[in-house]
């Protein structure tokens, strides 16, 4: 019974992770065009080029180097709420840590 118990317990919390909007989860696609970079596409569709890191990040398994994209690469523009948005930008010493 406590088996059963913990496994309804471990089922429950990964589909409320699952579901949850995190930096991973996308919420749209780009696909590069000639002499874009990770910066201009976060400033085009994030609104902030300091935030390229979250697009390196969502899409690792095609990027290796996050100083080369090439075109025709299709992207995944991660969702960024405003506390994952503090956090990159605290990250790369934008914003003072509180």
């Amino acid at each position: 019974m406590r088996l059963r118990g913990l496994a309804l317990v471990l089922a429950t919390a990964g589909a409320l992770a699952a579901s949850a909007p995190s930096e991973e989860a996308p919420a749209a696609f780009h696909e590069v065009q000639p002499g874009e970079t990770l910066w201009r596409i976060a400033a085009d569709r994030i609104g902030d080029p300091f935030l390229w890191p979250a697009l390196y990040r969502a899409n690792r398994d095609q990027i290796k180097n996050p100083s080369l994209v090439y075109p025709g690469q299709r992207l995944a523009i991660p969702h960024l709420d405003a506390a994952a948005r503090e956090a990159l930008r605290r990250e790369s010493g934008l914003e003072p840590p509180p």
